[in-house]
């Protein structure tokens, strides 16, 4: 055996031991300034010696250990000061990109345009220097609107991602996800970016579940020509369905109804109803067009289809009531359903045992009841429904002092306008609370022309 590196092989060991050793502390040096720089680390690479490949095995998993505790430690740091955040950055933020916010008693309600976020905002994290990235726990409501403006709603709760700037929402992390406007849970589990991850069981499970049921479905064949013959006769059946009934402003809407307009009959509660649909996404959609100073003198109205109070039945039931109320104003629930810190005005338009429409106007701020009742029969305010009044006083949470009739009630002179001056009535109250100076004018052409664009169907 020769000498190694001009050196004795009987002194070879020590030598060699000696050499590997400095390479030992240079490339833990070097290990230990790549961790702190977040460098890639060259390891040394021993292959002769079976005893520095152990050593080397062992520097790389210290010199990982240590990166990983530099990154935690990095990662706690950012989210210390994630929590670094006072009122005003957040409310000049939220002003900045357009939302109104309402500070509640014990969170903080972010509104925009079919969006609702209630979050503690002591508890904001912010997630980008720019300050319009946050991170909060939270409930969301938000509806999106199909061309026939029928809505579907979107209600969630937990761990959001927020973007101010694209007015974005995300559920990321634990969270939970209701079964349209309901408190029916339909999701629960972890959310990524807003969608839900489901468990790849139950995704086959279910999976299984559709293909039983497809398993199931009768399918008539034609001997002669083997044609399937129920397919025609259930793709005939719903184009006629199509063509007879559709859905507009969340009614079911007939043919009829476009009939009961063009020969000025009574009106239906479909048609009525859908019309306050329209008139509260216009309001919401003409509100958020001005600017935020301009906002704060409007005096906005909230109108509540008349299904609402129909459903209270004759004895007023205190539970019921307060159940219909929840379940119409679901949205708003989170607030303890005190919706006068948005809407200064709630209008309803009211049906009378299916014979006359009524309107009713409460004005918080005023803490008055005006009532528009076309009918000269009706005129006199102490016929009307003051049990229904008193209900709905407690139910808004207002303190009512006055109740008058409006100016212009008691001007019919037939036996059908009663639901069209009603329309032209909440017509008027809509353009008022962007416009104080307009007055009150019946036009029953104009309106009929409104309400059939309002319930005839997109293609």
């Amino acid at each position: 055996m020769g000498c190694l590196l001009g050196i004795c092989p009987k002194k070879q060991p020590k030598k060699i031991y000696h050499v590997e050793n400095n390479k030992h502390e240079k490339y833990q040096q070097q290990a230990h300034y790549q961790t702190h720089t977040h460098q890639e680390i060259n390891y040394p690479n021993f292959q002769k010696n079976p005893e520095h490949q152990k050593q080397n095995s062992i520097i790389r998993q210290q010199c990982q250990l240590a990166t990983q505790e530099c990154d935690h430690s990095k990662r706690k740091t950012f989210l210390a000061n994630s929590y670094q955040i006072n009122d005003d950055q957040w409310d000049q933020n939220c002003e900045k990109y357009d939302f109104d916010l309402i500070n509640l008693k014990d969170q903080s309600l972010l509104l925009f345009q079919n969006i609702q976020f209630y979050c503690d905002q002591k508890k904001l994290k912010i997630k980008s220097s720019q300050g319009y990235d946050y991170e909060v726990e939270g409930f969301i409501y938000k509806t999106e609107y199909d061309k026939n403006k029928n809505p579907k709603f979107t209600i969630q709760k937990g761990i959001f991602q927020i973007n101010l700037e694209k007015k974005e929402f995300q559920l990321n992390g634990e969270g939970v996800e209701y079964c349209g406007k309901s408190e029916i849970i339909k999701h629960q589990g972890k959310f990524e970016k807003g969608k839900f991850l489901e468990d790849p069981k139950i995704m086959n499970c279910n999976q299984n579940q559709m293909e039983k049921k497809k398993q199931h479905t009768i399918i008539i064949i034609d001997m002669d020509t083997g044609k399937q013959v129920n397919l025609k006769q259930n793709n005939r059946k719903a184009k006629n369905q199509v063509q007879q009934i559709w859905c507009k402003y969340n009614q079911q809407i007939s043919i009829n109804d476009i009939s009961i307009l063009d020969s000025r009959k009574w009106l239906t509660s479909s048609i009525i109803d859908g019309y306050v649909l329209k008139l509260n996404l216009e309001g919401e959609e003409k509100y958020f067009q001005f600017k935020q100073s301009k906002r704060k003198e409007i005096k906005r109205i909230l109108f509540l289809p008349s299904s609402f109070t129909t459903n209270f039945g004759d004895k007023y039931d205190l539970d019921k009531v307060k159940k219909l109320m929840k379940q119409e104003l679901l949205e708003y629930s989170q607030m303890n359903l005190e919706i006068t810190k948005i809407y200064k005005k709630i209008g309803l338009p009211i049906n009378q045992r299916n014979f006359h429409w009524y309107f009713l106007l409460f004005d918080a701020e005023l803490e008055q009841v005006e009532i528009f009742d076309s009918s000269s029969m009706f005129y006199d305010k102490q016929k009307s429904d003051e049990k229904l009044i008193t209900t709905l006083e407690m139910l808004f949470k207002m303190n009512i002092n006055n109740k008058m009739n409006h100016q212009n009630s008691g001007q019919q002179r037939d036996s059908y306008s009663c639901g069209y001056r009603v329309c032209s009535f909440m017509k008027f109250c809509f353009e008022k609370q962007f416009n104080e100076t307009i007055s009150y004018k019946y036009d029953e052409s104009k309106i009929i022309k409104i309400l059939k664009n309002t319930i005839v169907q997109v293609d």
